[in-house]
């Protein structure tokens, strides 16, 4: 039987996810709630005797809420040839797939605004929390040819973009030195060593299950990054330095599992962004190296 207790509680278990989804579709926390939050009356509204799949469903909701959020505030078309289109791009390889951890949630805070409403889509269900294609058409009214074309030109514009703003001028050793120094230095609660490693710009991004509720998806500036990493010790005192997708991170583990991982962006010695990934899908798609 569905009653008003099992949809509150299927919807407070579904939460999180709902709302990384949101965030990386938009960008904006402010958006993302009110986003989730929209999704929740409907759910609480609609008849849902023919859903099997309630968790996909919320997030074909919660997805088409962003898209009018950005048609709205973008006045973009949606893009009729592109979402008719059936004919994929050319195939690409499992490496081409998936983009470096880094090189992605840069594309949040560099070149969100290059991407269309139905590219930002395909590339966040897709390339960030692993949705197949078939379900990403789904969420865009489409077919699984033009979700896949349209990840592509999205993974594109941000390759782009990132070959535009120049290598990391930050070598592979000298990155993973910074990283094992800010773990150091939040295990340690060493405010001058974090002003040091921290860009004084550093934009932190984070999924809700990394974070305490409420908490802002992203902050920006090293005050705020700082004051946050001294309150997290706990998790800094068990995490280790890793590579993740070919970048310099830390994992924290649960088990024999992963409970989150962050993957650092580093210039010119200094973090100048990094995104705390702690959703479990987002979690099983990275590739990480002791």
């Amino acid at each position: 039987m569905d009653t008003g207790t099992d949809r509150t509680a299927v919807f407070h278990r579904e939460r999180p996810r709902l709302l990384a989804v949101a965030f990386r579709v938009l960008g904006s926390d402010a958006d993302a709630q009110d986003a989730v939050q929209e999704a929740w009356i409907r759910y609480a509204r609609a008849d849902l005797g023919d859903v099997r799949n309630v968790p996909a469903w919320l997030t074909t909701v919660v997805t088409r809420l962003c898209l009018d959020v950005l048609r709205r505030s973008r006045e973009d078309p949606a893009e009729p040839a592109e979402l008719r289109s059936e004919q994929a791009d050319a195939e690409e390889g499992p490496e081409e797939l998936a983009l470096l951890a880094g090189e992605l949630t840069e594309a949040f805070t560099v070149v969100l605004d290059e991407l269309t409403p139905p590219q930002r889509v395909a590339l966040v269900l897709h390339d960030v929390f692993g949705v197949p294609f078939d379900e990403v058409a789904h969420v865009l009214d489409t077919t699984p040819g033009s979700a896949k074309k349209l990840a592509s030109r999205a993974r594109g514009r941000v390759r782009r973009s990132t070959d535009a703003s120049g290598a990391d001028p930050t070598g592979a050793d000298d990155a993973r030195r910074v990283a094992d120094a800010f773990l150091r230095a939040a295990r340690q609660g060493d405010v001058d060593a974090l002003v040091r490693l921290l860009d004084p710009g550093v934009i932190r991004t984070a999924d809700p299950q990394a974070l305490p509720p409420g908490a802002a998806q992203r902050v920006t500036g090293a005050p705020a990054v700082i004051r946050e990493t001294r309150a997290l010790r706990d998790n800094a005192r068990r995490a280790r330095t890793a590579t993740i997708d070919g970048r310099p991170g830390i994992a924290v583990p649960s088990g024999e599992g992963l409970q989150a991982a962050l993957v650092l962006h580093v210039e010119h010695g200094r973090i100048v962004h990094y995104d705390v990934v702690a959703d479990p899908r987002r979690l099983a798609l990275l590739h990480v190296e002791p």
